[in-house]
């Protein structure tokens, strides 16, 4: 470990030859919870850290809140090491406060797992990345989970957001009253609002994925903003619009949104060269520019009529009747077969990957006792219900209850093994199953019985069943007795529907 941390340092100044050019007395301080390095906590290396000097924080688990008052680099190990397992995670210890409180400018965070607290007893309030009053901060490939905010800009300028995961929060990005930031390959997955800006102007949003969020992109009372090159996907309103102005959307796949864009009390945005396939593509409420002078929209509801050598169709698409809100300039061909569109977004889907580490996939014919089954796939799930339920503990590494439970979880499967699945699925490794199973607090736990009609019936602490799971959902760390209820709850169930 020593001789790979010498190396790392060395990359460190040879990637970043500007530290010591610009400072001559800058300087690399290992942060190791294990004590082998300069300190054991990032917020004791930020204290004793000098303007220009960069931070590395090995792997591990750190519980700290930390204050950045300093134009420092923070990078995690595994950030220059190319390790997708020796993962840094920082977790909030002071619930309600931010994970990262960063004051000053020219700071740089790259490579963290960030999550609030785990156990949900104070989610609220709560902010993986919270910016004020800076200016020229980068924040590079983190992934944020469980935050009531993710990442959080207020009254800064020129900053940069690049490459972040940001899952399962109320907002995921938030500006508020910040200009001239660019956000760029950002992956905001699972929210309620995927990307939130408040009076906030001339802001540049490119390759971006807002992905299955309440709203995708939010633009309150904000002005001069370019979208563009934006992949938005799944959400309720894809973009939303609320007393927004001069907002340039050009180039955005919208696709399988309940709304696609919703402008209300919105004028003099224009949209153009964007491409809407959604249950609903446009409402308009204001007035709207949908195209420029040489082109408008691909609708995927427009009748398909007769097209100009410029592609564009003869008879517009109206948007909104009453308000006059048309599209002038229609085209006929999709925008998704150029060269550029099919790469948008790969550092998004890079992200998404170290979540996607699978397990082998072993579908045992019969479930073995004494064995707790570690999964990433739906698949394994359905394949063991063929046997009988299946006890389910959604958690992460990271997450000290998760840990604290592990022995309760190698005591149930030795116990009831035989005839009930005892899983265990790490979110960090799979954020579409925590996605599925809608996760905000860890670990959950869950007794699934069958399916019916393409849904999980599951079994209540009360011997019921239901296919609400949150009414069967066991939040936090619980005594073994609290999981054993249930699950002889199953067995009676199970041992009833036999006879019957």
């Amino acid at each position: 470990m020593k001789s790979e941390l010498v190396q790392i340092i060395l990359i460190i100044f040879l990637i970043m030859p500007g530290i010591a050019v610009a400072q001559g007395n800058a300087s690399v301080i290992i942060v190791n919870n294990s004590g082998e390095g300069n300190y054991t906590s990032i917020q004791e290396a930020v204290r004793n850290a000098q303007n220009g000097d960069t931070i590395l924080v090995s792997p591990g688990v750190y519980r700290e809140n930390i204050k950045v008052d300093k134009g420092l680099t923070i990078l995690s190990y595994s950030t220059l090491s190319g390790s997708q397992t020796d993962r840094t995670y920082v977790i909030s210890a002071m619930p309600g406060n931010a994970v990262f409180n960063i004051s000053a400018g020219n700071v740089t965070i790259e490579g963290f797992h960030i999550a609030g607290d785990p156990s949900g007893t104070d989610k609220y309030g709560n902010a993986g990345f919270y910016l004020e009053n800076v200016q020229n901060c980068t924040l590079r490939d983190n992934a944020l989970m469980l935050n009531d905010l993710g990442i959080v800009l207020k009254n800064s300028q020129g900053n940069y957001l690049e490459g972040n995961l940001v899952s399962l929060g109320s907002k995921g990005i938030m500006l508020g009253n910040s200009e001239n930031n660019v956000l760029s390959e950002n992956l905001v997955v699972k929210n309620d609002q995927g990307v939130s800006l408040n009076n906030s102007f001339n802001n540049t949003l490119i390759n971006n994925t807002a992905d299955s969020n309440e709203i995708g992109i939010f633009l309150e009372m904000s002005q001069g903003n370019k979208l563009a090159y934006n992949l938005i996907l799944k959400n309720k309103y894809g973009i939303r619009g609320q007393l927004a102005g001069t907002n340039v959307l050009t180039s955005n796949n919208l696709y399988l949104n309940d709304v696609g864009v919703h402008l209300s009390d919105s004028s003099n945005n224009s949209l153009y060269e964007n491409e809407f396939i959604n249950a609903v593509n446009a409402i308009d409420e204001g007035k709207n520019i949908w195209n420029s002078s040489s082109a408008g929209n691909f609708w995927g509801n427009h009748e398909r009529a007769e097209a100009d050598e410029n592609g564009i169709i003869g008879t517009p698409y109206v948007i909104n009747m009453t308000g006059g809100a048309a599209d002038y300039m229609p085209l006929i061909n999709r925008l998704s077969s150029d060269d550029s569109s099919q790469n948008r977004n790969i550092k998004g889907n890079t992200l998404l990957t170290l979540f996607n580490k699978k397990y082998p996939p072993i579908f045992p014919g019969t479930r073995e006792k004494g064995v707790v089954i570690e999964t990433t796939e739906l698949e394994q799930i359905n394949k063991s219900l063929e046997e009988g339920p299946v006890f389910l503990r959604l958690g992460a590494e990271w997450c000290s209850a998760c840990q604290s439970m592990k022995p309760i979880l190698d005591e149930l499967a030795a116990e009831y093994g035989e005839n009930i699945t005892i899983m265990s699925v790490n979110i960090n490794q799979n954020i579409e199953l925590a996605t599925y199973f809608d996760v905000g607090y860890i670990p959950d736990s869950t007794v699934i019985m069958d399916i019916e009609d393409g849904k999980y019936i599951y079994m209540q602490q009360d011997g019921n069943i239901t296919t609400d799971r949150v009414r069967a959902r066991i939040v936090g760390l619980q005594n073994k007795d609290e999981y054993e209820k249930v699950l002889k709850h199953a067995l009676a169930y199970e041992e009833k529907r036999k006879t019957v």
